[in-house]
């Protein structure tokens, strides 16, 4: 299926594509979306990753799918559903246009759980207002300058490459990884433990015993040739929250990120949450929310 560029320019808001994810708002023409589209749709075919998708990193096969026949494509509004097999399997119904009718998009995801085989369902719709109504997670942009180095206050928490710590202190990510398993920490655990190296982990202690951490960080050509900053696990453990260890590690990846010339960073935070009002206070730019609810 081709999408229609003249209807997509109605709905498109938030800079977000089914499968990728948050994209660059200057990569987010109508016109782009509709190309990109088309290379997700091809590339799904065969379960492949496309260069520039941020899950490469982790694999060059893709689990999910766009599910073109159920795709509604209208002047005022585009549904895409998607199918992911990961675990139970997962619909993902991506709604783009105004008001959405959440029973109806809810009993379509449904039945498209059925149909192809998954336990779980979602709908997910696009909104450019902060609301109450539903848990929203922001989509925010950083762009990188050549002199984007931030200095850190004294006695800021110390920030170092795990792998450069003594074996003592690295040996403790272990425990942490395994209480931030929710942050994502025990994946990578895991992968580093086989043996893959997907980029340095950034992590700050506390008396030996490591209490934070941000990674792996990498860095990924775009569509147009830009040098994006993947998103990283990012966390500390609570009861050492407040000291400073959070904004310490985002400023040290952040100077990793100018090192390595990047151009920028798209990133999703829960509105509300730890990091959501860390990004803003680092004056990163607000692009918009995805709201999801369970089907």
């Amino acid at each position: 299926m081709r999408l229609r560029a003249d209807w997509l320019n109605r709905v498109l808001n938030v800079p977000y594509v089914p499968i990728l994810g948050p994209a660059h708002p200057d990569q987010f023409t109508a016109e782009m979306f509709t190309d990109v589209f088309a290379d997700i749709v091809t590339a799904s075919r065969t379960s492949t990753a496309l260069p520039f998708d941020k899950d490469r990193r982790w694999s060059p096969r893709k689990t999910d799918t766009v599910l073109v026949d159920e795709i509604v494509h209208r002047p005022d509004h585009t549904i895409i559903p998607t199918l992911s097999r990961r675990g139970g399997g997962t619909i993902k119904t991506f709604y783009y246009g105004h008001a959405p009718n959440l029973n109806d998009l809810r009993a379509a995801t449904r039945h498209c759980c059925a149909t192809y085989g998954a336990a779980n369902g979602r709908v997910v719709w696009f909104d450019t207002a902060e609301a109450t109504d539903v848990d929203r997670t922001r989509v925010l942009l950083k762009e990188f300058t050549h002199d984007d180095q931030p200095d850190e206050p004294s006695g800021s928490p110390t920030v170092g490459e795990l792998d450069d710590y003594e074996p003592e202190t690295a040996a403790t990510f272990s425990d942490f990884a395994h209480a931030m398993a929710d942050h994502g920490f025990a994946y990578l655990h895991q992968r580093r433990n086989a043996g893959h190296h997907d980029g340095p982990v950034l992590v700050s202690q506390d008396n030996g015993v490591i209490v934070g951490a941000i990674g792996p960080l990498t860095i990924m050509p775009d569509r147009t040739g830009g040098r994006m900053l993947l998103p990283q696990y990012f966390g500390v453990l609570p009861e050492h929250r407040g000291g400073g260890h959070g904004r310490a590690l985002w400023h040290a990846a952040q100077r990793w990120g100018a090192r390595h010339h990047a151009d920028y960073q798209l990133l999703q935070a829960r509105v509300g949450a730890a990091s959501d009002n860390l990004f803003l206070s680092e004056g990163l730019r607000s692009l918009g929310f995805t709201a999801t609810v369970a089907a």
